[in-house]
Parts: structure tokens; sequence; C-alpha cells
């Protein structure tokens, strides 16, 4: 979790129970906060989840992460791509 902490990711993405991607923000943060994972994206939590049971695994490509955990008792899901800044 701290790995990817802070970083700065391009857009944040969800999948519903139809398997249809939806975008839930772009420009933003992963922040790590006492209790909870969250994806702060143009100043909102645009997704959140319990810090404890939660598991976030690396895309193979690194160019992102998978973000699993539960929000008031359900399972939620995101995935996010970071950004990268060629100098």
């Amino acid at each position: 979790m701290a790995r990817i902490a802070g970083k700065p990711i391009r857009y944040a993405a969800a999948r519903d129970e139809n398997n249809v991607e939806s975008i839930l923000g772009k420009g933003g943060r992963i922040v790590l906060t006492d209790t909870q994972v969250q994806v702060n994206c143009g100043g909102k939590v645009v997704f959140a989840c319990d810090k404890k049971g939660a598991e976030i695994s690396e895309l193979i490509s690194l160019g992102g992460a998978r973000i699993t955990g539960t929000n008031n008792g359900e399972v939620c899901a995101a995935t996010v791509y970071f950004t990268y800044f060629n100098k």
C-alpha cells in the first residue's frame, strides 16, 4: 500500500455487475488515511474502501493498480492508471 500511496493518477475506473467500465474521475491521487484507502480526483473522493482487508495489486504493465476492499459491508473495486511525467 505504501508503494502506491500519493502516486498521481491519470484516471480511475470501475466495472459494474454487467462488466461495463465507467470512469470515476480524472487527475488525482491515491490517499491512505488511518482507516481508508481513497482515490481523490478533482478534489473529490471518487472511491473509498476500508484499509483493513484492502487488496492492492499492480497491473502487469506497472502502469496502474487494482484496489479491492469493502465499504459499508459491500465489496467494491476500482482500477487506477498512473500518470507518468517524461522529462
